[in-house]
């Protein structure tokens, strides 16, 4: 069994650090962006609608814009600004005219090391951004655009460390290749929190769309427009390593499926799409992800893992339990101003607790939905916008061990000594959703009514779930219950 792993960032208050150094900082722009605003502006009766294509091919101006633009519409009868085009016509010509003297320039603020992260993170996030489209596009969605948008700006996160610390990033990258872990508890080790997590608190405090949020939390997958972005994301991540490993095939089949199209269709379109955007962004300097087509040839990256080390990326380590953090859960859920929280609040809080305290890889709270007799996915931490346990969904219209567990409040815990007993009752499907052998779950059950199950594993049936971690486990779950009892409402939905 690996030995458990320990954290590398301060995990409590690493974040609010990032936080506080971001300040009001800008994401720099790319140099050729600045010289076509400036010819723009130089021009008579130039529209801004021609500017839209060249200004989305900048994620530090996408950033700069969808930021300025939504702190201006602040107010009780504010409408978030999703798009690019909306920005620009919102600020008009003689706005977008001063851009050009305000904006920070990649070139002049960044050390090397900075810069080249920073183009890296931007070559993903633009070619995410174009494969979303696509098949927003293919799904008739109304507003393609916004989902370009919001594609770009899930990257937001990455590049602030990209600019801050792009050695942080660099440690993330050697220990997914020499720990073979996946993306997001990398990026917890070493920051002491995850890129998406640090996105979504940017984006609250920003006013960012509403949908880079909805696409930033996992349970959403079951939401078209968040699915199709937590896909395009992932693909671009997983094809700037190799187009032909386990991991990106396994995005495509997902893309494929969801889009109602053959792989071989699904994958075509992605390759030939891939060719484009690397056609159209060559001011990055950065290799696209095209390069690991046989289609076009450019020089190879030498820092992207091999495909033996990217093939191994759903492995995992054992995350090493923090019993202070834990300490101060349980402190916390006996707190009276906690039953002033909304219940997401409360939920939230908890799994945090047990996925940092007790070093459970994956958590989540599935509620329970009673006209679908199902439980769905109310929040998870740890998935790594796995677009399979992502779709967290489990119907209870057949008896099965979770529909036993729902009749009252209770605990399972599947593990070597266990899985004889309690295996054959576990359904097919959810073997599939989960994708290990070894987990815990324990039901909410108030007043006879079913409310939801908490469910945890640590990603791995090599990083087995002790009996020590289980009685924590159920510790939390119990005091999280009785919180939850208390409150005026028990709505799930994030506020």
């Amino acid at each position: 069994m690996p030995s458990p792993s320990p954290q590398a960032g301060a995990v409590n208050d690493g974040i609010e650090s990032w936080i506080e150094r971001i300040g009001r900082k800008p994401v720099p722009v790319l140099p050729q962006t600045v010289t076509v605003l400036r010819n723009h502006c130089a021009r008579e009766n130039a529209h801004i609608s021609e500017l839209v294509a060249e200004v989305e091919r900048d994620p530090g101006l996408v950033v700069h814009l969808l930021r300025l633009t939504n702190s201006m519409s602040a107010g009780p009868l504010r409408s978030d600004v999703t798009s690019v085009q909306q920005a620009l016509m919102m600020l008009g010509t003689e706005k977008v005219s001063e851009l050009p003297a305000r904006l920070p320039v990649i070139d002049d603020k960044l050390p090397p090391p900075a810069l080249a992260r920073l183009h890296k993170t931007f070559a993903r996030a633009y070619h995410a951004a174009r494969q979303a489209t696509d098949w927003a596009i293919l799904r008739r969605d109304m507003t393609p655009d916004e989902v370009f948008a919001a594609t770009q700006l899930h990257f937001l996160g990455e590049m602030f460390v990209a600019i801050y610390a792009p050695q942080q990033l660099d440690a993330v990258d050697q220990m997914r290749r020499e720990k073979h872990i996946a993306c997001e508890e990398a990026e917890y080790l070493v920051l002491g929190f995850t890129l998406d997590q640090l996105t979504a608190r940017l984006a609250r405090l920003w006013r960012l769309p509403k949908l880079v949020l909805e696409a930033l939390h996992p349970e959403n997958a079951r939401f078209p427009r968040a699915y199709g972005i937590m896909l395009a994301v992932q693909l671009a991540r997983a094809a700037a390593i190799d187009w032909y490993g386990e991991r990106t095939r396994s995005i495509e089949s997902r893309a494929a499926e969801w889009l109602e199209m053959t792989e071989a269709e699904l994958i075509a379109r992605a390759h030939r799409l891939a060719v484009s955007v690397a056609h159209d962004s060559t001011m990055y300097r950065a290799v696209p992800a095209a390069s690991r087509l046989p289609l076009i040839h450019v020089e190879p990256d030498e820092d992207a893992p091999d495909e033996d080390e990217a093939a191994s990326e759903g492995a995992e380590v054992c995350l090493m339990p923090q019993r202070r953090v834990l300490q101060n859960l349980l402190a916390t859920l006996q707190k009276p101003e906690l039953l002033r929280e909304h219940a997401y609040n409360v939920v939230s809080l908890v799994l945090k607790g047990m996925h940092d305290g007790i070093g459970l890889n994956r958590v989540v709270f599935a509620r329970f939905e009673a006209d679908e007799n199902r439980l769905v996915a109310a929040k998870i931490i740890g998935a790594d916008n796995d677009p399979v346990f992502s779709r967290f969904i489990v119907p209870l219209d057949e008896p099965h061990l979770l529909t036993r567990l729902m009749e009252k409040t209770q605990a399972v815990l599947i593990n070597d000594s266990t899985r004889e007993r309690f295996w054959p009752l576990v359904p097919e499907d959810f073997r599939q959703l989960i994708g290990v052998k070894t987990f815990a779950a324990m039901s909410v059950v108030l007043d006879g009514r079913p409310v939801g199950l908490f469910y945890a594993d640590r990603h791995s049936d090599t990083c087995p779930i002790d009996e020590q971690s289980y009685q924590y486990f159920k510790t939390v779950c119990l005091r999280a219950g009785e919180v939850l009892g208390k409150l005026p409402r028990l709505d799930f939905s994030e506020k």
